[in-house]
């Protein structure tokens, strides 16, 4: 059978891809940085291999007999939660790169990067995280190996939460800009799903847009999240011009903030529409924004 590395399995995307990989008996190894719990890995029967994206001799041990490396590994979300030993140039850029390299001399037969979708040169020169990703794909793209580049639009579990300004404990949202462009969001557990399919595949595609079935504007992600909760939501707005103030002021300074407010103005300058026609013809179908929200504890459908 195919010896998969994972890289970011502790990670959400790269855990919900762990379990599939286990679900389906895929023999896999995972990449862990040795400050990170490895345990969910370990008991889902994950090969663990302690180290680090920048550490190239930890690299080459963790891909010896490795036939396909899937990585979704990034920075932005353990920054943006506190996280003082990673940067985005460490992790997204030099550790992706570090990767790639080592796969090729390493004589790994196929690469699945987990990119994102709508990355065009206005987002590049203002968020170093989507720069980082820019760079990598073209890593990929040039490598020998057969490699995947998967740009999934904006995920329904990072995008609509309170993170990112929907709190629905609090009924309050934030609106990026205008709020009137639509976009594709996508569950982490379709983008899972579709990762192993394709990392598993015959034939993969070299490059594959995923995208929900729903083309919702941020006004009417609210809206839904009103209905859902019987009630409604405070929305307060940032404006454009802030957003790419913030953003070029942050560049330097907290490069993962900046990119969050880069991407954010992006998407509600340009949206980010990605047909799910890509996502249905791997044979998932995926969930719509609406029916994740239903299920929300304390919304009016939820169980929970």
């Amino acid at each position: 059978m195919t010896a998969v590395l994972l890289c970011g399995g502790t990670g959400q995307l790269g855990g919900a891809i762990a379990r599939r990989l286990a679900a389906r008996g895929a023999p896999f190894r995972a990449l862990v940085r040795p400050t990170s719990d490895a345990a969910p890995l370990r008991a889902l029967g994950a090969d663990i291999q302690a180290g680090d994206l920048t550490d190239r001799a930890g690299l080459d041990r963790a891909l010896r007999g490795v036939d396909v490396v899937v990585t979704t590994a990034n920075a932005i979300g353990r920054i943006m939660d506190g996280a003082k030993d990673l940067s985005i140039d460490a992790v997204d850029r030099d550790g992706n790169a570090g990767v790639v390299q080592a796969a090729e001399a390493a004589g790994v037969l196929r690469f699945v990067y987990v990119s994102l979708a709508g990355l065009n040169d206005a987002m590049v020169a203002r968020a170093p995280f989507a720069a980082a990703k820019r760079q990598t794909e073209e890593l990929v793209a040039a490598s020998p190996m057969h490699s995947v580049i998967v740009r999934p639009a904006a995920f329904q579990e990072v995008w609509l939460a309170a993170d990112t300004g929907i709190d629905p404990a609090k009924r309050r949202a934030v609106i990026f800009g205008q709020g009137r462009t639509p976009v594709s969001y996508i569950a982490v557990d379709d983008v899972a799903e579709a990762c192993v399919r394709l990392a598993l595949a015959a034939a993969p595609p070299s490059v594959i847009e995923l995208g929900g079935p729903e083309e919702l504007t941020r006004h009417q992600v609210v809206d839904a999240f009103e209905r859902a909760y019987g009630t409604t939501f405070r929305r307060f707005s940032v404006p454009r011009p802030v957003l790419a103030a913030g953003a070029r002021a942050l560049r330097r300074l907290r490069p993962a903030t900046a990119s969050v407010m880069a991407m954010s103005l992006s998407m509600d300058v340009d949206g980010l529409r990605v047909d799910a026609a890509a996502i249905r013809q791997l044979g998932i179908e995926p969930r719509p924004v609406t029916e994740a929200m239903a299920a929300l504890p304390g919304a009016r459908t939820s169980s929970a």
